[in-house]
């Protein structure tokens, strides 16, 4: 009977006792409250990430449309490397092997917007092999679309980011507008 009052006295000072129990409660909070920080600046860094690609895009594709392209024969390599130029004024992204460009021209609005094909198969797979670049002539519609590859950095909210198989997210811009009559091209 003297060890179970001894226990039952015991296990009263325990539940009183004050110390340790801010170590206790952070213990318990700080690893959703992690979580939830990591997410919140992962999301962040896409919105500036996407946000970045829409700048890069714009700019890509005033050139396009004003003629700059096809009259100084620009290639396709070479409005990639301004691309990425563009991308990276708000924030460092590695363009090797993540961005991708493809620029396409069509005789109307509605087949513009009929030749849009969804880059990610039924797998969640990233196909890059119908990117072309066809910046077209005066007075053509032209569609400019740029992806970039962002690897997710949060293991756990991977499953929240990535729209592929690969555990990545592919940011998307588009741009689609007439070019300007700028003249016959230049041999």
């Amino acid at each position: 009977m003297f060890r179970f009052m001894q226990w039952r006295t015991g296990l009263r000072r325990f539940g009183t006792s004050r110390r340790g129990a801010t170590a206790v409660e952070f213990a318990l909070v700080a690893v959703p409250f992690f979580m939830l920080t990591f997410g919140l600046v992962e999301v962040l860094m896409i919105g500036f990430a996407q946000t970045s690609l829409d700048f890069a895009v714009a700019e890509a594709g005033r050139e396009i449309r004003t003629g700059r392209v096809q009259q100084n024969g620009v290639s396709q390599v070479e409005i990639q490397q301004e691309l990425c130029t563009q991308v990276n004024r708000f924030m460092v992204l590695t363009c090797e092997g993540n961005l991708f460009l493809d620029v396409d021209s069509y005789a109307s609005f509605v087949q513009a917007a009929n030749g849009t094909v969804n880059p990610i198969d039924e797998e969640g797979n990233f196909q890059t092999g119908g990117f072309g670049f066809t910046p077209g002539g005066d007075s053509d519609i032209i569609v400019v679309r740029a992806y970039y590859r962002w690897e997710t950095m949060t293991p756990l909210f991977e499953p929240v980011f990535a729209n592929t198989a690969g555990g990545q997210r592919i940011l998307i811009s588009t741009m689609m507008f007439r070019n300007e009559p700028f003249g016959p091209v230049a041999p």
